[in-house]
């Protein structure tokens, strides 16, 4: 599979689950004309509804990495001691 292809694969995976997880939120409110009209949405409304928790969900993911990555584990150095092989005979690897 060339890059290209996994690039669109991947871009398209994450629009269907964009709009699947997303058009829940556009029930909001009852379908039938006996409930009252509820109010209009403006657009900073709906870019927060429908954006406002993955962006925070991105964040939330990025500041955990930040505080994990400080305490990455650093190896003690390599002593000057020679281990010899059991034996006389030379180690086989």
């Amino acid at each position: 599979m060339k890059a290209p292809v996994r690039i669109v694969t991947l871009l398209a995976a994450v629009a269907v689950w964009l709009f699947a997880t997303t058009t829940s939120a556009l029930a909001d409110s009852p379908a039938s004309p006996d409930w009252p009209a509820p109010p209009e949405r403006s657009v900073l409304d709906n870019v927060l509804l429908f954006g406002g928790s993955t962006i925070g969900l991105f964040v939330l993911i990025w500041l955990f990495g930040l505080l994990t990555a400080r305490n990455n584990y650093v190896p003690p150095e390599p002593g000057t001691d020679v281990e010899v092989a059991p034996g006389d005979t030379a180690a086989r690897h």
